[in-house]
């Protein structure tokens, strides 16, 4: 969308709270856009670390909520209050009480056009406990009187733009359908302007933080197993390994190859020398479309099957080519030698 604008009309992207995202952009402004978009980054409010009983952290909630809607209007009056007769495109109803806040201001006197990207998969959740019921209470204090929480098939409890807002204050819809009518043609060769290096194998790291698996300690131990299998037939300065951006755990965790800048979009690293990608069920190894694409899935341990099954099956429908599952470090290894031979 910026780049079919950037040259008629006066861009503004505005990036809260995701400083990888802001990095990424920065790079691609200055290398691509030669400096011509403007660039709105401000972090989200974090709230007093308070230390001790509950009781203490309950008495520092209230202040919290005084101090973060004094924050907002701040952001409000120095970046926002001005602008009048604009369009203003967002990407996702869900996860930031922030971005709705802005929103429902901005509907005022802009023209809000929400990008879909695809079918509705995501709803309202009605809180069913005490914890769920004092989250909502305190994004309705914080972010207005109608603001919501959602609900995905293996998350809820996020911030959320309910329907009735979408229906009264967004103007316009851009479905999957026009999104992809938009993106025909679309050269996104013009944005790798990052130096990919000469790479055998990269592997997209994107588990770390989920509640998908039963402790950080064993998903390290049997990654670096299959990494260490990994690196009998790859010298380590061939592979390569890219933390998920906005990454703020131990970047120790993978010990074997190069770690790449986590801001970097995967699809911005695919190249021909890249003889593998790695990853469990990143969307880097689904959008791969050409080169060997394997997903160790079944070699590491989950919380329950059918959480992997599930994401096994939503990244086989999403993959642009074939993905690789294989059962056990032996088929991993027959992998590798193939690979190599």
């Amino acid at each position: 969308m910026v780049t079919h604008n950037y040259h008629d009309c006066p861009i503004t992207l505005v990036i809260p709270g995701f400083h990888d995202l802001f990095k990424f952009y920065q790079a691609i402004n200055e290398r691509v856009f030669h400096n011509t978009i403007n660039i709105v980054y401000f972090e989200t409010y974090q709230g007093g670390r308070v230390k001790g009983s509950k009781i203490k952290r309950v008495l520092h909630v209230f202040p919290d909520i005084i101090k973060e809607r004094r924050y907002l209007k701040e952001i409000w009056n120095k970046y926002f209050a001005e602008l009048a007769g604009c369009e203003v495109f967002f990407f996702s109803r869900g996860f930031s009480g922030l971005k709705f806040y802005l929103l429902k201001k901005l509907s005022k006197r802009n023209r809000l056009v929400y990008v879909s990207p695809g079918p509705p998969y995501w709803s309202k959740y009605t809180p069913t406990n005490i914890v769920d019921l004092a989250s909502l209470t305190i994004s309705k204090l914080i972010y207005g009187r109608d603001a919501a929480v959602g609900k995905l098939p293996r998350i809820k409890g996020f911030s959320y733009m309910p329907d009735r807002f979408m229906k009264k204050e967004v103007k316009r819809v851009i479905d999957g359908a026009e999104m992809d009518e938009m993106m025909k043609g679309f050269d996104l060769n013009q944005f790798k302007v990052f130096d990919a290096g000469k790479y055998s194998v990269i592997y997209f790291d994107n588990l770390i933080g989920t509640s998908y698996i039963p402790d950080s300690d064993t998903f390290k131990r049997e990654l670096n197993n299959i990494l260490n299998i990994l690196g009998k037939y790859f010298p380590e300065k061939e592979i390569a390994f890219k933390y998920h951006p906005g990454y703020s755990g131990d970047e120790t965790l993978i010990e074997v190859g190069d770690m790449l800048p986590s801001f970097i979009p995967a699809e911005l690293l695919y190249n021909e020398n890249v003889k593998m990608y790695l990853g469990i069920f990143s969307r880097s190894i689904a959008h791969v479309e050409k080169g060997l694409v394997v997903s160790i899935a079944d070699l590491i341990s989950f919380k329950s099957n059918e959480i992997r099954d599930a994401i096994k099956e939503e990244l086989a429908e999403v993959s642009k080519s074939k993905i690789l599952f294989p059962q056990s470090l032996d088929e991993f290894e027959r992998i590798l030698i193939d690979l190599k031979e």
